[in-house]
């Protein structure tokens, strides 16, 4: 009676061949006290066929709930129309494409009923597309131990330099999510926004266990992130990087911020995303970037040399 009821929402689009494993691994989960929404942000393949197919064969007494929208609309906006409806204590954002573990929530719970934290975040197993190999978020060794420490408690100052954490792997605290707004709704993807909001103001609990199965799909949103020429996700990033330029409260803080303009400009310029580029040098000269580096990506953007042919090749 004392379990807390952890809300999982999982949202679908254009997931037909991953979505019924998404769900089935919820109902596999060792831990039983579990809520599950299931949004479809405007899927035009047969998800919403399957998905309604998987609610009238279930038999499970977590009774889930299905929110259809006709037309995609914003992610951001998507889940936190599932997050108003969630009761549980704690939530999981799962993508119809990833997996959950068996012992993902029970491993999730006792740790955050432990340690009272904001967010619990873990390793992920990260499967190629078309691929049975697969590698983890955080390197480990033959016998599954991890290589390097990773941080936990206030991590802030390693989010803002880097992507540090595998967000599918993120467990939320409902409440303190629901307190500061839920996901951004004027960005284009929420997980860099979050993940920087949070560690700002409450600590990080970290497991070395393996909760997720995280797929790495060519034509997922997050592997546009640098599309040519064209990345919706891009000025997204640039609004977080100012919102961090207003939180930060140090001179390494700021040192992190630095590092992380230089990297998104960099791959702004490669990628032909030279207007949004603009934007993070703007930003790069307030923070005081003076480097010669900094100097050739300023030549690089008056110039708009297009190297975003070359650039793609190497991505891939």
């Amino acid at each position: 009676m004392n379990s807390p009821l952890v809300s999982i929402i999982c949202t679908c689009y254009n997931h037909e061949k991953y979505i019924i494993e998404a769900l089935d691994s919820v109902l596999s989960q060792s831990y039983r006290f579990i809520e599950l929404i299931i949004i479809d942000n405007g899927s035009d393949d047969y998800s919403v066929k399957l998905i309604q197919n998987w609610l009238k064969a279930d038999s499970s007494t977590i009774k889930p709930r299905l929110i259809i929208h006709p037309e995609t609309i914003n992610y951001c906006q998507s889940f936190n129309q599932g997050l108003k409806k969630a009761k549980g204590k704690y939530l999981i954002d799962l993508s119809g494409d990833d997996v959950l573990l068996p012992n993902h929530v029970a491993q999730a719970v006792k740790s955050l009923e432990r340690k009272n934290e904001a967010v619990y975040f873990y390793n992920a197993l990260l499967v190629a597309e078309n691929s049975i190999s697969y590698k983890t978020f955080y390197p480990v060794n033959k016998e599954g131990s991890l290589l390097n420490e990773v941080a936990s408690g206030d991590i802030y100052e390693h989010v803002v330099r880097k992507n540090f954490l595998c967000a599918p792997t993120m467990v939320f605290h409902t409440e303190i999510l629901n307190y500061e707004g839920g996901y951004d709704e004027e960005l284009s993807y929420e997980d860099f926004d979050i993940i920087v909001r949070l560690s700002r103001k409450y600590s990080f609990v970290f497991n070395e266990y393996i909760g997720v199965k995280k797929r790495i799909l060519k034509n997922s949103f997050s592997a546009k992130q640098y599309s040519i020429r064209n990345s919706v996700m891009l000025p997204s990033t640039l609004k977080v990087c100012r919102k961090i330029q207003l939180m930060n409260r140090s001179k390494m803080e700021n040192n992190a911020l630095k590092f992380r303009v230089m990297f998104e400009t960099k791959h702004a310029l490669a990628s032909a995303n030279f207007d949004v580029a603009i934007g993070f040098l703007k930003l790069g000269r307030e923070l005081g970037i003076t480097s010669l580096r900094y100097r050739l990506f300023r030549l690089w953007e008056k110039l708009r040399w297009d190297f975003s042919s070359i650039y793609t090749k190497l991505k891939d």
